[in-house]
Parts: C-alpha cells; structure tokens; sequence
C-alpha cells in the first residue's frame, strides 16, 4: 500500500497530488503518511529548518503524518545541496526513518526530488530510493510540448532500474487546449507506452486550489484503489 511519486521535472505538481491523495485516504479511514527523504530548499526558520512540501500537505491535512530525513536548503541538486552544506545522504537512514514511520500508518506515499535519474550521491541517484524501500513508482505528469519524450525516457529508466511502475497519473491537463499534443497526451501514452493511466486532474486557474475542489478533483479523478492496488470497500460507488 506504498508507493513512490516522481515527476519529470519540478512543477509537475506532484505534492499537491500526493497531498490531496493523502488527504483522501484519510477520510476513507487509512492512517496516511507522506515522507520526503530529501528536501531541497528548505525553509530555514532560525533555529530549525522547514520543509515547504510537507508544510502543504499539513495545510490540506493535519491529520497525515509527514516526515523528511535530510533538509537542504539549497535549492540545488541534492547531491551539490549536500556538499554544500557538508551533509552526508546515508540511505541506511533513509530506511529507518521509512521504517518507523511505516509502523504508525496503513499506507505512505513517498516523494522524489526530482526526477529518477536525479543524483544523490556518489553513484545513487533518486531512483535508488524506491528500489531501496521496495516500492512501486508512480509518475506524476504534466503536458507540454516536450513531457512525453521526457516521460518515455524516465519510464525506461524504471524499467532498466528494475523498478516496477504502477502507473501514471497525468496532471495540470487542458481537455480544450488548442495545442493538439496536449489535447492528445492521454492517448500517447496509451499507445506508446504500457503504463497505466490511474487519473487525470484538470489544470485549474490560479495560483491555489480550494480544499473542496482538490478532494473532489482527486476523488473523481484519480482510480485511488489502483494507487495504492487495495480494495476500498467505501469507493465502490466510484
């Protein structure tokens, strides 16, 4: 019932989805949590530092149990941001913290920095993460001029990793867009690729999204009892 979010690039809105996926979950009665191994720029608040990502999903929800490992406030890559800031990824501690908080939740969604190929350290690279907790990816993408070209790559990446992919859960899209490869992105990736599409969230205007909306956005438009591959017995009208 765990799973691995990550986007190819970095405003694909995947901690919106994760949060409001998380937020659901927790109304259908799951004890969710939403952990980010690696934060990069981070809020530094004086004494301690904030992760911005995670200070969203406590926004949407409370209730959803979040925990970050490593704190950057770079806003680099991680494996710079951690030099840098003379810190060391340890992926042993990346496990533990996953561990426990795996042990007080039903289910956690884990989100990439970054897409998979995003270096962490030395030879491990943002992929290594899902490989290393044993949980399946699920890409969160939006639809521009260049993502599907970008989504074949990193769904390669998987593959070749040896990770196994869920599906995809297409973001931010434009049913009436006048761009025929946007209007047309659903429809690519069913062709030319074997990845299951498991919801697509409308692109809304403005800078924010109310609660109401995001939780009936994701409800009605994300397959959640394929997210996480379970049986909600409370999402059969759905």
């Amino acid at each position: 019932m765990n799973v691995f979010f990550t986007g190819i690039d970095y405003n694909c809105g995947k901690t919106m989805i994760a949060a409001g996926i998380a937020s659901v979950m927790h109304s259908l009665g799951y004890k969710t949590g939403v952990y980010k191994p690696i934060q990069t720029h981070a809020i530094d608040k004086g004494k301690y530092l904030v992760s911005p990502d995670l200070s969203l999903v406590k926004m949407l929800n409370s209730y959803v149990s979040t925990h970050s490992t490593y704190m950057l406030k770079s806003n680099v890559l991680p494996v710079i941001g951690a030099e840098i800031e003379h810190k060391n990824i340890d992926f042993d501690e990346i496990r533990r913290d996953y561990k426990l908080l795996k042990e007080k939740t039903d289910t956690i969604i884990v989100e990439s920095t970054g897409g998979l190929m995003t270096p962490i350290k030395d030879n491990l690279f943002s992929y290594h993460i899902p490989l290393t907790l044993k949980i399946p990816v699920i890409f969160i993408v939006t639809p521009n001029a260049n993502s599907f070209n970008c989504f074949m790559n990193e769904l390669n990446t998987a593959k070749t990793a040896g990770l196994k992919v869920a599906g995809v859960i297409i973001n931010k899209y434009q049913p009436y867009s006048e761009n025929p490869d946007i209007k047309a992105f659903p429809t690519l990736i069913e062709t030319y690729s074997d990845a299951k599409i498991l919801g697509i969230v409308r692109q809304f205007k403005g800078k924010s999204v109310p609660e109401n909306i995001l939780f009936n956005e994701i409800l009605n438009g994300i397959n959640i009892q394929e997210v996480f591959n379970i049986k909600i017995p409370k999402l059969s009208g759905f």
